[in-house]
């Protein structure tokens, strides 16, 4: 188990340096993990939730957000490796206005299963993560701004995975061995070893 810890607070620690020396291939990376995202969001809203209601405006405002989910995921994907760097500052800001589209779409579509039965939490948590992220992306995404907050999230994973490695290794000295002795009553009521 200890060593198990180890690794993974290393891990957190190497992480976290890595971040702090290279904060624009993260915030890189995080571009292209949205734009899967995004693709694979519009798939599932492609495959799934168009057939959660069968009314021709609900399913035509889930298509219509698929198709923007699987076009924009692709283009924030394959275009900045295509063409150059300068385009992942681009596509921060394609990603921040397609997030906030696809929230204001699915908040309307969540608005279109009113009337039904259908329980509509599912879709509105799916929406306020839209938010979330479209927040988190305008938060990393000025240049000097977002690789400084990067930065600051790097060094506090590298302090922090330091730190619980040396909590780790401390408790270790602090562990007794022990070992059980039986103790058995004998038939007077004193105790036999």
């Amino acid at each position: 188990m200890k060593n198990y810890n180890l690794a993974i607070f290393g891990g957190i620690s190497l992480l976290g340096l890595l971040v702090l020396i290279f904060p624009t291939f993260w915030i890189n990376l995080v571009v292209f993990i949205v734009g899967l995202g995004a693709v694979a969001y519009g798939l599932y809203n492609l495959l799934v939730t168009k057939r959660v209601y069968q009314d021709s405006m609900y399913e035509t405002v889930i298509l219509v957000k698929s198709v923007f989910s699987i076009v924009i995921g692709s283009i924030s994907v394959i275009l900045p490796i295509a063409v150059a760097d300068a385009m992942w500052k681009t596509m921060i800001y394609v990603l921040i206005v397609y997030l906030l589209l696809a929230a204001i779409i699915g908040f309307y579509s969540v608005s279109l299963l009113k009337s039904t039965e259908i329980d509509r939490k599912r879709f509105v948590f799916e929406n306020l993560s839209l938010l979330l992220l479209a927040v988190a992306l305008i938060i990393i995404s000025p240049e000097r701004l977002g690789i400084f907050i990067v930065r600051l999230i790097g060094l506090a994973a590298f302090i922090l995975g330091i730190f619980m490695i040396a909590i780790t290794l401390m408790s270790e000295k602090n562990v007794v061995d022990a070992e059980v002795v039986e103790v058995r009553e004998g038939e007077d009521g004193s105790e036999e070893d």
